[in-house]
């Protein structure tokens, strides 16, 4: 249940299923921000990365490979650090400034959980229907756009299950699963819209 005028939305997706797209919809719908930008820009005010490091290292899984080379002034690596500061911009807009917003991945069905006025959504899609959009937006042949698929796919989920609890794409970590491929962009959208409006009248 809902309580009061705040909303969250969080979308997990899997790549080329269209999360960012349905995420750009229900934020429109809503009148509320879809946080993308002003997260970098964030980390930038703090003083310690860029906000074009920053965007390099957003939902970078962890290379122990590059520790050596890759610390921030912390000791931590830059993947960590730039997650971290991600988190703290999450934290800060959903729970201390009590902000109505929509954001896509970085976890954030796991930094907001305690968050009574978030609603978790994960977006799936038919391996068929992912790759032929993939295809289309990235201009890459069949082979290609699968390669792409399975690897942004693996480093969403290194990413996510480094830092949260539950299992990227787990049913059992969200609200609501839907495969975007059964109903095509505009009626999921329709279809979550349903699902939000309801979840703020119980």
């Amino acid at each position: 249940m809902i309580m009061g005028n705040q909303i969250i939305i969080s979308i997990g997706r899997e790549f080329g299923s269209g999360g960012h797209e349905i995420a750009e919809h229900l934020a429109k719908h809503y009148d509320i921000p879809l946080y993308d930008k002003e997260i970098f820009d964030h980390i930038q005010e703090k003083g310690s990365i860029s906000a074009d490091v920053a965007r390099h290292f957003d939902e970078k899984p962890v290379n122990p490979i590059f520790y050596p080379v890759m610390l921030d002034g912390n000791n931590l690596p830059l993947e960590q650090s730039v997650a971290n500061q991600i988190f703290d911009f999450i934290r800060t807009k959903g729970d201390k400034e009590k902000k109505s917003f929509v954001i896509v991945g970085r976890c954030a069905e796991y930094v907001l959980r305690d968050n009574p006025n978030l609603v978790r959504i994960f977006i799936l899609g038919d391996r068929e229907t992912k790759c032929r959009r993939i295809m289309e937006k990235y201009e890459l042949d069949e082979r290609n756009a699968y390669s792409r698929m399975r690897k942004e796919d693996k480093m969403r989920k290194t990413y996510h299950n480094f830092y949260s609890d539950g299992k990227w794409g787990d049913s059992r970590s969200y609200d609501i699963c839907v495969n975007s491929s059964t109903l095509g962009i505009e009626k999921t959208v329709k279809s979550l819209i349903a699902y939000i409006d309801n979840a703020r009248d119980v």
